[in-house]
């Protein structure tokens, strides 16, 4: 491509703007190896100018844009859900039925603790009960 070429693609470009001398500073233009990237730096979208059949054509990046507004319509979506759910939701506090699971089970634990605790206690009683009847070193030797 020759530098009239480029002067005239550039000066297309500007122009098709509607009001191109009031966004002089909207398109940013880089050079590549088949034509140039045109850049609106007010919408972000981005073109490749070409030359064909003796004029540009500047065709959007469809491929780049389509995957950022994707992305973009994801993290919106993802953002309502988030933002409908109540604070306590968002907070991640447990439900009624999540509550009643964890006292249903500290109940059994605290059941079973103490039932432990009462064996423990009734083999102790027994024991002393045993030393009581039969001191140690009392027993007699023959």
């Amino acid at each position: 491509m020759n530098r009239t070429g480029l002067a005239l693609a550039l000066s297309i470009c500007l122009f098709t703007g509607g009001t191109a001398l009031a966004n002089e500073a909207r398109y940013s233009m880089t050079e590549t190896g088949e034509g140039f990237l045109r850049l609106d730096t007010q919408t972000g979208e981005v073109s490749h100018c070409r030359e064909k059949a003796g004029g540009f054509s500047c065709e959007l990046a469809a491929d780049e844009r389509a995957a950022y507004d994707a992305e973009i319509a994801a993290l919106s979506e993802r953002l309502e859900k988030l933002e409908a759910k109540s604070p306590a939701e968002r907070a991640g506090v447990p439900t009624e039925e999540e509550l009643d699971e964890a006292f249903g089970f500290f109940e059994k634990m605290t059941k079973r603790f103490a039932r432990a605790a009462r064996i423990f206690g009734e083999e102790m009683q027994s024991m002393d009960e045993e030393l009581q009847q039969n001191p140690l070193g009392s027993e007699s030797n023959p």
